[in-house]
């Protein structure tokens, strides 16, 4: 399997790009490729993989300069791409370079697990003969929103939400969809991400924004491109939650001495809870009884 990566970024002299691709399952250390690039702007780089060895990869981009590491993107959330085209033969990457966004709070387990708890799904293995793939990031999505992507032309049903194609969660508030190239055709195409809500009876969202088009290149047997777009943004509201701040040596109860008894905590979370309050944010505790030093 032959894997192409493309990506944009324009580079000063003496600087290039380097791909930089987890092992997956034999630790964190990624394997580094360099890139090349005609014009300082377009850089590219070619690798070859079995999807039965790695059923997906997890990589980043680095700026390199003299043998040193200037510049890379947010390692938070690591660029995902999973090989489960059973015809795939050669897959051509698109990225954009990813800098920590200013929603970065978003993407904090706070959010993933509690607030927005995310359900992640891996793509589904499909056997389409010509693939096209389109991610994008919409952190703004609350728990119980998803995201479709509905256009222009039948196959993404004529701009009717009803008739929309869902998307599915691959990594914390990155969406992906793989789309059958066959059918779509050669030339470009015009879409946009909407959120929708799982309650029902509430109206979709709609990204803001101007619509989405990609111009798609004539695709062979075994061909899957992939395409990150940029951030999908919506109209919500930045997040506003209710709690309490508090130092843990400050709390005292009819069992403890005021002095930082950490069997406090439960009782003022039980307290929270009552009040229906969600967060609850307490000063940094030293405990330096393993090593005696503040690195405990």
């Amino acid at each position: 399997m032959k894997i192409e990566f493309n990506i944009d970024y324009k580079a000063v002299f003496g600087e290039e790009l380097t791909l930089n691709i987890f092992d997956t399952g034999k630790g964190d250390k990624p394997r580094q490729y360099r890139m090349s690039t005609m014009n300082g702007t377009c850089w590219s780089g070619n690798i070859q993989f079995s999807s039965v060895d790695f059923p997906f990869l997890k990589y980043y981009y680095s700026v390199v300069s003299n043998g040193r590491v200037d510049r890379q993107e947010w390692l938070i959330v690591p660029h995902l791409l999973e090989l489960n085209a059973k015809k795939g033969e050669n897959y051509t990457v698109y990225d954009r370079w990813n800098d920590i966004p200013e929603d970065s709070y978003l993407y904090t387990s706070a959010f993933t697990d509690c607030v927005n708890r995310c359900h992640l799904s891996a793509l589904p293995e499909q056997s389409y003969a010509k693939t096209v793939r389109v991610k994008v990031h919409a952190p703004q999505l609350r728990a119980y929103e998803r995201l479709v992507v509905v256009g222009a032309g039948s196959y993404f049903g004529n701009w009717n939400i009803v008739k929309s194609i869902p998307m599915i969660e691959e990594e914390y508030n990155n969406w992906s969809v793989d789309l059958n190239a066959e059918i779509l055709g050669t030339g470009d195409i015009e879409f946009k991400f909407v959120a929708v809500d799982d309650r029902g009876g509430i109206s979709p969202m709609w990204e803001t924004g101007m619509n989405r088009t990609l111009v798609l290149p004539e695709l062979r047997s075994g061909d899957v491109i992939v395409y990150e777009e940029d951030q999908a943004f919506f109209a919500i509201y930045n997040r506003k939650l209710a709690g309490t701040l508090v130092p843990v040596f400050s709390l005292r109860s009819r069992t403890s001495f005021g002095v930082g008894d950490f069997g406090d905590l439960k009782k003022i979370i039980t307290f929270l809870a009552q009040t229906h309050q969600r967060v609850l944010q307490i000063l940094p505790v030293n405990d330096t009884t393993t090593t005696h030093t503040w690195t405990d």
